[in-house]
């Protein structure tokens, strides 16, 4: 408290410079140091919120590329199946048989079935025995049937049976299933017919189940069988089983009056 009242009194009468200049320059140092360690944490902080910032816009912008990205790939997925959709209207119109659309819901190509199941049943018209075809080619049959949805027996199950011709020579077989595979042999066909590798096999009109030259495959391989008599043809499907996503159903001329009467 004295040396206080000292300094107070000394200092009305101008004479404390030195301790004045002492005080100034310790608290100039001080001052200083606060002011480069508040401008530090300054900058520090407004760094972060910067980089704070910065990561919650690069967020927001990838989520934004990848809702474009999405809308993109769906964009793409429906010009793919309006493409699709076109050739198969172009190819029902270019038919001389009623058609009925369905998209393929399931896939089964197992040793013991190989067929797809379609949305369409009894409630449209579908019945066991229909054909069912492709804008590729021949698919299958309709082999059981609910009131929503179908199960085609396609060509390639073993247990298929369709009434066929070599285009170029005329040759007539059947065309059935090859166990394991998703290939087709062409049975009963005589070693006198002219049958060679790389020929169209085609549908008929046989029982008006399908439109007669629709492609059914090409051969693949021609041999003998064991005893000589008969040929062993294979038939590569001009229809890929496991990419199909939409097929029309063959409805009879038949079925079609009698449904109308």
């Amino acid at each position: 408290m004295c040396f206080l009242a000292l300094y107070i009194h000394q200092h009305r009468q101008g004479r404390t410079g030195r301790v004045d200049g002492a005080v100034t320059s310790l608290s100039g140092n001080l001052q200083e140091n606060s002011s480069y360690l508040g401008n530090g944490v300054r900058s520090l902080f407004n760094h972060y919120v910067f980089l704070m910032n910065a990561a919650r816009r690069n967020e927001s912008l990838e989520k934004e590329v990848a809702e474009l990205k999405q809308r993109l790939v769906l964009l793409q997925e429906m010009e793919a199946e309006n493409r699709r959709m076109s050739t198969a209207l172009d190819f029902k119109s270019a038919v001389s048989i009623k058609t009925l659309a369905a998209k393929v819901v399931a896939q089964d190509v197992s040793t013991d079935f190989v067929g797809i199941r379609i949305d369409r049943g009894s409630r449209d018209g579908i019945e066991v025995g229909m054909g069912v075809i492709h804008p590729g080619g021949v698919v299958g049959t309709i082999y059981r049937v609910s009131e929503h949805f179908s199960e085609v027996l396609t060509l390639a199950d073993p247990a298929s049976n369709i009434d066929a011709v070599v285009q170029r020579s005329r040759a007539r077989g059947i065309v059935s299933g090859e166990s394991k595979t998703l290939n087709c042999k062409l049975k009963y066909m005589d070693k006198l017919e002219d049958v060679s590798q790389d020929d169209a096999i085609v549908s008929t009109n046989f029982g008006g189940i399908f439109p007669s030259g629709l492609l059914i495959g090409h051969v693949s391989e021609v041999s003998s069988t064991a005893n000589g008599i008969l040929q062993n043809i294979t038939v590569k499907t001009a229809v890929d089983l496991y990419r199909l996503e939409e097929v029309l159903v063959v409805i009879s001329p038949i079925k079609s009056a009698k449904t109308t009467s």
